[in-house]
């Protein structure tokens, strides 16, 4: 028997394990590459990094299921299993044995050996086999027991080595739960000092475990642990995340009396770094946490000599306190006050109050500490910012980001999700502003208006740019929103645009302390405020096509419409490769991922035979459905037979009578445009008004929408359709506008599938104050092409064919999602039973 005795569990688990990285966990990538027996139950169990759970009284066809690794009986000497560690070069300094769960059937002893994956000098790796002669004993033979954890310091052979792989072995035979191993994964080689194009280099996640990194302490860890920040991907539920307990407002720790009463509410994590560097940026997940993110977030971090100076650290704010949202990856610049040279060891996560957290990473470059700086800093001063990925928490300061979301618990905190279009889409309210006060009288050619822009490319972006911003400009009375339209099929694939953005300054231009640069894709769109200063629109990578929001002066060069400054000291973006370099050509664009089914909710409908005399009720068409309450129907009629209309190309001069059309190349008759000196650009201003006739007191507001529209139960291509519903707005215009669909595979939303059209079907008024069944016409509008229904006029709600579509929607509502729906805002209409109002035969692709 062995004279090894076994490390106190609660030892282990509070004081000595958060000090090392599992390099075992297939969490972090290790892998069960072999074993000599797993009869009864897998050896890929042995490192799944959740614990052990019981399976007692379940059986399978070989026998007795276990969540772990169990071989057959009577083997004469023992068995066997190899671990490829997550990262090649580690010290093992601890390992757990656990025998949960088996009682009676547990692995009576075990040993562990390690091996060494350095290349020989032919190149080749060793042989990851029990015979090979390499492997080195760091466990002898130690004796297990039932059903619990048995914790081992290594010997001095395993803390000193660079180990690669671990053979455990289970003497003679039987179960194990799990297998991990403790250690301190070797970092790369720290420089002292950085090329000068260092911007341009790819960063490195200096908080990966697989280098070293990994958690100090906490300040509450309720419902997991932090240690989940450090993994890798971003998890699979909300249990493989950081999450704290509530920590209410005057109770707990904040109680009067309580160690933190009358203090910011936050709750905290502190980190090493897996080596010193600087940081350029950091990246805040909180993926599967719809409801119980933080509010906000605070990045802090220090250089010190070891953990034990922490108590006495001075720290750096680098991220200043930042909202979050729901499910989503958050790309924090570092704040412009922090020198660009500034080495630090460990950060210290702020959340507010609380919450819970699914991913922390640290982007950056491993730097070594050094008494002077060890970067070229720009003689001029001028500022190199990263370009990030586009998130509506961090633009929140600048404008709105105008996007769908895969999940209505993923819009933006306070932003209204409603079912709508008789549960053919999740509406999402007002997420993007449309506003001017220009001085009475300015706006001599008409208010606010939908536009259009042809963009062609600046510049491919594919092996990454580095570009000067040589002129801001802000437009002081007028919201300016920029919003991609969709493509036709077998168009090419989109491009994307630039955003760059500062906040105004004491001095009436760019504060280039809150100056910031991200990309957007063709499936976002920007609404920048009143008085943002940022850049003219910048396409890269590939052409696109925008619908522009906006109030323009007849003369585009006054100051009351657009001012522009070149910023002082000089500024420089940093371009990542875009699209990334390991996609393959066409992969922006997913066809292959599974889009969520069409969400169709029971409708009640009025009685087929109701009086010809029953009032009309008003009732907007996104509270049909969430309060259930019936469209109003139409007047009785015996039934006709009905000669099938068929749906026409959507054209400006077909439409003229219904609305406007949105195209980004409007007929040649249209004269109000502007083209860019290169001739890249084209802009097509007022192509349809937003219009509002409500009464001064209603408080009706312009916003723009997302409608993520799926097809409709009943709408195939080579069937005819029945016409069932029908609409009015009577005091707005009402624009749809469909969008690109597009990604950055890892760090946005997944992709919508290609295609998508829209059916369009109008009517005018007929003398009974009803939509005129005589006077009904239809159009196919294609996913390049947006459209804005006139006040008043009859339309049916949304129906898209062939794929999900989002769809920009400005309008004039008092409703706002939240409260009861307001009945001036929609009136709908509704046929039933035999009766309808008319049917149009859907083409074929």
């Amino acid at each position: 028997m062995s004279s090894i005795t076994p490390i106190d569990l609660q030892v282990f688990d509070s004081s000595i394990k958060t000090n090392f990285v599992e390099v075992s966990s297939a969490a972090l990538g290790g892998q069960v590459v072999a074993c000599s027996d797993d009869f009864f139950a897998s050896r890929h169990n042995l490192i799944k990094p959740t614990p052990s759970i019981s399976l007692k009284g379940q059986f399978g066809p070989n026998g007795a299921l276990y969540d772990g690794w169990e071989s057959r009986r009577h083997n004469p000497a023992f068995d066997w299993v190899i671990i490829r560690l997550a990262t090649p070069l580690t010290s093992i300094h601890y390992v757990d044995i656990d025998t949960s769960h088996f009682s009676g059937n547990e692995a009576p002893q075990s040993q562990v050996f390690a091996l060494s994956l350095t290349p020989s000098k032919n190149g080749q790796e060793p042989k990851l086999m029990p015979s090979n002669p390499k492997w080195v004993e760091v466990l002898p033979v130690v004796d297990l027991g039932p059903n619990s954890r048995h914790v081992f310091e290594i010997a001095d052979t395993g803390k000193e080595g660079n180990w690669g792989a671990v053979m455990v072995r289970m003497i003679p035979d039987g179960g194990m739960a799990r297998f991990r191993a403790y250690g301190l994964p070797h970092a790369p080689s720290i420089p002292t000092s950085l090329p000068e194009n260092y911007h341009e280099l790819e960063p490195t996640d200096l908080l990966s475990p697989l280098i070293g990194g990994r958690i100090i302490s906490c300040s509450d860890a309720n419902f997991s642990p932090p240690q989940n920040l450090l993994l890798p991907g971003r998890g699979f539920d909300m249990s493989d995340g950081w999450e704290t307990r509530r920590s209410q407002e005057g109770r707990g720790k904040y109680a009067v009396g309580g160690a933190l009463e009358g203090q910011e509410r936050k709750e905290w994590v502190v980190a090493k770094l897996g080596v010193t560097g600087i940081i350029r940026w950091v990246e805040v997940d909180t993926a599967f946490h719809p409801g119980n993110y933080p509010a906000a977030c605070a990045i802090e971090a220090t250089l010190v000599e070891d953990d034990t100076a922490l108590d006495d650290a001075d720290w750096t704010t680098i991220v200043a306190k930042t909202p979050l949202g729901p499910h989503r990856q958050h790309f924090l610049d570092v704040e412009r006050n922090v020198p660009q040279e500034q080495v630090f060891s460990h950060i210290r996560y702020d959340i507010f109050p609380d919450g819970g957290s699914k991913r922390v990473r640290i982007f950056g470059h491993p730097l070594a500490p050094t008494p002077s700086s060890a970067l070229t800093t720009p003689l001029d001063g001028a500022l190199i910012i990263p370009t990030l990925p586009l998130t509506p928490e961090v633009f929140k300061p600048y404008g709105q980001v105008i996007q769908g979301h895969s999940l209505p618990t993923s819009a933006p905190k306070g932003t209204p999700v409603t079912i709508a279009n008789q549960g053919t889409a999740f509406k999402f309210h007002r997420i993007g502003r449309v506003e001017e006060n220009y001085p009475a009288g300015t706006l001599t050619k008409g208010g606010l208006h939908v536009g259009s822009v042809k963009a062609q490319s600046k510049l491919s972006t594919k092996d990454g740019q580095k570009l000067q911003v040589e002129l801001l400009e802000r437009h002081r009375h007028t919201t300016q929103a920029f919003i991609p339209m969709g493509r036709q099929p077998g168009a090419p694939e989109p491009g994307a645009f630039i955003v760059v953005v500062a906040l105004n300054g004491a001095d009436e231009k760019p504060d280039l302390s809150t100056v910031r640069a991200f990309i957007a894709t063709a499936a976002q769109g920007v609404s920048f405020n009143q008085g943002t200063w940022h850049h003219s629109l910048l396409t890269v990578g590939g052409d696109l096509d925008y619908a522009i929001i906006e109030a323009v002066v007849p003369d585009v060069l006054d100051p009351l419409y657009i001012e522009k400054v070149a910023p002082s000291p000089p500024l420089y973006l940093q371009v990542p490769p875009f699209p990334p370099k390991s996609l393959p050509p066409g992969s922006l664009i997913t066809a292959h991922i599974p889009q969520p089914p069409p969400v169709h909710h029971a409708l009640p409908q009025a009685h087929a035979n109701a009086p010809t005399t029953a009032p009309h009720h008003l009732l907007p068409s996104l509270s049909s459905l969430l309060h259930h309450t019936p469209a109003a129907p139409a007047p009785n009629k015996s039934t006709i037979n009905l000669t099938p209309a068929s749906p026409v190309p959507l054209t400006p001069t077909g439409f003229k009578a219904f609305g406007h059309v949105i195209s980004p190349t409007p007929d040649p008759t249209h004269t109000d445009f502007e083209a860019a000196p290169d001739g890249k650009t084209r802009k097509n201003n007022r192509l349809a008004p937003i219009i509002s006739t409500y009464p001064e007191d209603s408080e009706a507001i312009t916003g723009i929408a997302v409608f993520r529209a799926t097809k409709k139960v009943g709408l195939e291509r080579g069937r005819t359709f029945d016409v069932r519903y029908m609409e009015r707005h009577k005091y707005t215009s009402q624009a749809f506008i469909p969008m690109g669909k597009a990604e950055w595979p890892g760090k946005s939303e997944e992709a919508l599938a290609p295609g998508g059209e829209f059916l369009v079907i109008v009517a005018e008024n007929g003398p009974d104050d009803r939509p005129d069944p005589k006077t009904m016409k239809t159009f196919i509008m294609p996913a390049n092409m947006g459209l804005s229904y006139a006040p008043g006029i009859w339309h049916h709600p949304v129906l898209v064919l062939d794929s999900t579509l989002d769809l920009a929607c400005v309008e004039t509502q008092i409703s706002t999602g939240v409260h009861e729906a307001d009945e001036r805002d929609c009136e709908l209409l509704s046929w039933e039973g035999a009766e309808v109002f008319g049917k149009v035969d859907v083409p074929e692709l």
